[in-house]
């Protein structure tokens, strides 16, 4: 039996290819520095611990209400009170397997043949693949240096685009990029007129360093939000994000949740209720991670790397390779292979220049980052 064409559309997630064979080759022995995955290499905090030791402890290992946990969605909803100033009941928000999981049911409800799903390129590669497993025409929006890698009302104009749908991320993945309140509103204007929805991805918003960004549902209740603990509190693994809906679309979601997982994680909830408690963790955190930032722009800059946008956020740095005349793809392999440092090439995040992009991730602490320079440095002698 063949596989569905919509499968065989989709592209593989080229960083975990990257990852599985950095992992192969450390099996062998060799030591090999990660700057290709988007893990936050710091612990879970003491509290979220144990908490997740308590939920085991008291047996809570049965399914809950399928929009996820009332006392999580309330913590949830009080998070948006005293971060954001801005009440967001607790029933628009739906706690979900991941934010993966947040954008399989909202593209379930949302797209199938007869929509048009546009999102940024470079941008995270589960949005177009999640859109095509669900039947939708997609319309990648080229963005560069030009905007700040932002879509804007003229970008979508210049393409004629008219989105049923469109996600915005904000801070983005790969190139850092922080949408502006001013931009965000454009552009939900623009679609409103149009009858369009917006997305907007904010997993990373906590993680903005140089500037104050207030949530998108500051704009409008029309607006969607998804966002997560995976980022900010190094909960990858536990699989528990949320959303924040217009009133409308909790029944249809809920009905392909109960379909499609029954529930979220049970203890990975539980231990999510503790996580807006770790506010000390979350600020050393961003500390940190500014600084990684700031001395990795700084060593790639000198190796020869082009780097047209500071990244606002997130963890990641979106360079281009042109100096060296190597397709992305081949410059990773070789970079892995020859100076052992694994990193992600351009053609992860979409078409538009990829072959001259690639993506370091700064989530591996300080004296991993300085190793995997020094390694880059050695080997970038040797091919130039």
């Amino acid at each position: 039996m063949r596989v569905v064409e919509r499968v065989e559309r989709i592209k593989p997630f080229y960083v975990m290819e990257f990852l599985e064979i950095a992992k192969a080759k450390e099996k062998e022995g060799i030591d090999i520095i990660h700057m290709e995955v988007g893990e936050p290499d710091f612990d879970v905090s003491k509290e979220i611990k144990e908490k997740a030791h308590e939920g085991i402890e008291k047996n809570i290992f049965h399914y809950t209400h399928s929009l996820g946990m009332v006392e999580l969605r309330e913590a949830i909803s009080e998070y948006y009170r005293n971060v954001e100033g801005l009440y967001v009941s607790p029933e628009r928000i739906i706690i979900t397997s991941g934010t993966s999981g947040a954008f399989l049911l909202l593209f379930l409800c949302l797209l199938d043949q007869t929509k048009t799903l546009v999102f940024s390129d470079p941008g995270y590669p589960c949005y177009r693949n999640l859109a095509i497993l669900c039947g939708s025409k997609i319309l990648p929006i080229p963005v560069d240096e030009k905007t700040n890698y932002m879509i804007t009302p003229e970008s979508l104009e210049a393409f004629g685009a008219k989105p049923d749908v469109l996600v915005l991320a904000s801070p983005s993945n790969p190139t850092g990029t922080v949408y502006t309140e001013e931009i965000i509103r454009e552009v939900y204007e623009y679609l409103k007129e149009g009858g369009g929805i917006l997305i907007v991805d904010e997993i990373y918003k906590d993680l903005i360093y140089d500037c104050e960004i207030k949530t998108a549902l500051s704009i409008s209740d029309e607006i969607i939000v998804v966002n997560g603990f995976s980022k900010t509190h190094a909960m990858t693994g536990f699989r528990v994000g949320w959303m924040v809906v217009p009133s409308h679309l909790v029944k249809p979601i809920q009905k392909c949740s109960q379909n499609v997982f029954i529930c979220p994680p049970s203890i990975s909830q539980y231990a999510a209720l503790c996580a807006f408690s770790s506010k000390e963790q979350l600020l050393a955190v961003k500390k940190e991670f500014k600084r990684r930032r700031d001395f990795l722009v700084k060593e790639l800059l000198s190796l020869g790397f082009s780097i047209p946008y500071l990244p606002q956020g997130a963890f990641y740095i979106y360079a281009g390779i042109e100096k060296w005349k190597m397709d992305s793809m081949d410059f990773c392999r070789r970079a892995l292979s020859e100076a052992h440092v694994a990193i992600t090439p351009g053609y992860d995040f979409g078409d538009y220049q990829a072959q001259t992009h690639v993506r370091f991730s700064y989530a591996q602490k300080m004296d991993k980052i300085e190793e995997g320079t020094k390694r880059l440095k050695a080997w970038l002698k040797t091919i130039t």
